[in-house]
C-alpha cells in the first residue's frame, strides 16, 4: 500500500475536525464554512489517479457522514471535481501555492453551488435560504484564500517528514 494515502487522508480528517470546531464556534452568528474544495485539491493536483482518487473517496465518505445532505452527495461531487482537475492538470504549475489556491477556490465554488442546489430543495422556504448561502459562500471563499497555502504546506511537510516524494510516493532523497 502506498503510504501517501493514509497520510493525506489523516490531514484531511484533521482539516474536517478543525472546520467542525470553527463552524461550531460560528453557529451563533449563523455562518457555516464550507471547505470541500480543499479536501479535493491536493489529491487531485499532486497524486496519481489510484491514490488520489481513493483518498478523495474516503474523505468524501467521511464528509458525508457529518453533513445534512443525502448520503453520497459529497462522494459524487468530490469525485466529479477530482476527475475534472485530474483531466486538466497537465502542464500547470501544480506545486505553486497561488495556482493551488485558485484551483481550490474554483473547486469550492463548484462544490458549494452544487451542494446548495441539493439542499435548498429540502428547505421549507427556499427563497430565504439563498441569501444565507451567499453569505456562507463569501465567508468560505475568504477563509479558503487564507488557509489553502497553509494546508498545502502542511500536507507537503507531512510527506517530507515521512520522507516520501508527493508526486511518486517513492522515498525522497
Amino acid at each position: 500500500m502506498d503510504r501517501r494515502l493514509p497520510l493525506l487522508f489523516l490531514t484531511n480528517l484533521l482539516l474536517a475536525w478543525l472546520a467542525g470546531q470553527v463552524n461550531h464556534s460560528l453557529a451563533p452568528m449563523a455562518v457555516h464554512l464550507y471547505l470541500g474544495g480543499l479536501f479535493v485539491a491536493f489529491a487531485a493536483l499532486r497524486l496519481d489517479l489510484k491514490n488520489g482518487g481513493l483518498c478523495t473517496v474516503l474523505t468524501a465518505l467521511a464528509c458525508d457522514s457529518t453533513t445534512a445532505a443525502p448520503f453520497g452527495t459529497s462522494l459524487v461531487l468530490f469525485g466529479l471535481a477530482h476527475a475534472t482537475v485530474l483531466a486538466v492538470r497537465q502542464g500547470f504549475p501544480r506545486d505553486e501555492p497561488v495556482f493551488a489556491t485558485v484551483v481550490t477556490l474554483i473547486l469550492n465554488l463548484f462544490l458549494f453551488l452544487a451542494c446548495s442546489f441539493v439542499l435548498v430543495g429540502l428547505n421549507p422556504r427556499p427563497a430565504d435560504a439563498w441569501l444565507r448561502l451567499f453569505v456562507d459562500l463569501i465567508a468560505s471563499q475568504l477563509v479558503l484564500a487564507f488557509i489553502t497555502p497553509w494546508f498545502f504546506a502542511l500536507q507537503a511537510r507531512v510527506f517530507e517528514l515521512a520522507r516520501l516524494d508527493p508526486e511518486t510516493g517513492r522515498p525522497a532523497s
